[in-house]
């Protein structure tokens, strides 16, 4: 409960890991949505091998600080600069590599793993039930009467994640891509308050776990 709690109060924060090279203080910063899909990306190109990631973790990131230490770098650059405007300026990013490539390969290591180790919203989804939460929404959308109902997109980032930041909250695309830590605005989504309304039928056929009916539809 305790490490819960620190997790919870770190990403509201948006707590950094701090860290120094050279006796000069550098910062990995929670991902963006914007980060996240540019690191996305690099990932990709790193040829992991999910067998060895699962059973010797770090072993594989070593490995992969070796072999594909270019990519390594450039995605601990992207990670320890914070604006918008900052990564996407190319002099600022090769240099930040320089940095980093000074590091020892263990100590880079470590510094990726912390990059593409980060459990907090599948941790927060199972420590409130969110898990249980999506499966009941995925019920009822199955059992409910759709008649005369029609929905249209949703089927994208675009619609499904950032439209509903921009609409509920009144954000900016901007802000809901670059602005706000990729696990908060995914908590958000996950958790935001919604009531359904459903006949007696559809309760009985949807077999909802850990849901009561508390008040009758008007």
């Amino acid at each position: 409960m305790e490490k819960i709690s620190q997790k919870i109060s770190d990403v509201l924060g948006d707590v950094p890991v701090r860290f120094e090279v050279d006796g000069k203080e550098y910062c990995i910063y929670p991902p963006t949505l914007g980060r996240e899909l540019i690191l996305g990306s690099l990932k990709k190109q790193l040829n992991i091998d999910p067998e060895r990631a699962k059973n010797e973790p770090f072993e594989e990131v070593i490995k992969l600080c070796e072999e594909n230490k270019h990519v390594v770098l450039r995605i601990l650059a992207y990670s320890t600069i914070r604006s918008k405007r900052d990564m996407f300026n190319e002099d600022l990013l090769k240099e930040r590599e320089s940095v980093l490539n000074n590091v020892d390969i263990k100590d880079l290591a470590t510094l990726f793993f912390t990059v593409i180790t980060n459990t907090d919203l599948q941790d927060f989804i199972k420590h409130f039930g969110l898990d249980r939460e999506i499966e009941n929404r995925r019920k009822i959308a199955k059992v409910r009467n759709k008649d005369h109902v029609v929905t249209f997109g949703g089927n994208s980032i675009f619609g499904g994640l950032i439209d509903f930041a921009c609409s509920r909250y009144g954000w900016t695309m901007d802000y809901v891509v670059w602005g706000i830590n990729l696990t908060s605005l995914q908590m958000l989504f996950y958790d935001h308050t919604d009531s359904v309304c459903l006949t007696k039928e559809e309760w009985k056929a949807a077999h909802l776990k850990g849901r009561r009916s508390r008040n009758k539809c008007r």
